[in-house]
């Protein structure tokens, strides 16, 4: 049961209705999180750009960008992001395998190529450390261009910033 009752559809601060209407439209639902975030319009838009951003327009690939948010979900053992970001992981090619792998045993495993190990550990000590050694940012500049370290951070940032949201407000996968 989440700290805070859900704003439901019809019940949602000012300004949260467009991102309700947004999320439901692409989703076919209004996910929890925004439902505890709709007491607040502008937080409700914020966090919907923030989602717009992160699912519409970086140029990382999905696989990438969902290796990178799972990793920081698996650490920080959210279950309502790894129960939807599983999803999206799968959906990008992801296997079962790939997905459980996801954290320290990860960075040794030979499922994932030399940047896809790059990414999981640079998640994995950005999560940690809040920020990642002089290594782990060599490792992943080797293997991705300069606008993808950025967007990679970008993603991990938003997952920590989602899941202090999500893990504080008790908030529940949809059934």
């Amino acid at each position: 049961m989440p700290r805070i009752p859900y704003a439901e559809k019809g019940t949602e601060a000012e300004g949260a209705t467009t991102v309700y209407a947004q999320l439901e439209g692409e989703f076919g639902f209004v996910p929890n999180l925004l439902k505890v975030l709709g007491h607040s319009g502008p937080a409700t838009q914020a966090m919907g750009a923030v989602l717009d951003n992160l699912f519409h327009h970086l140029s990382l690939t999905p696989r990438i960008r969902e290796m990178a948010y799972l990793t920081v979900a698996r650490y920080n053992q959210c279950a309502y992001c790894v129960g939807h970001h599983s999803f999206f992981a799968k959906q990008a090619g992801m296997t079962d395998e790939e997905i459980a792998l996801l954290g320290e045993a990860g960075l040794s495993n030979s499922v994932f190529s030399e940047g896809e190990k790059a990414v999981i550990r640079f998640a994995l000590e950005t999560t940690k450390n809040v920020a990642a050694s002089d290594d782990a940012h060599t490792e992943l500049q080797k293997a991705f261009p300069v606008h993808h370290v950025v967007e990679i951070a970008f993603v991990v940032a938003t997952a920590n910033f989602i899941q202090r949201i999500g893990k504080n407000f008790g908030i529940e996968l949809e059934q």
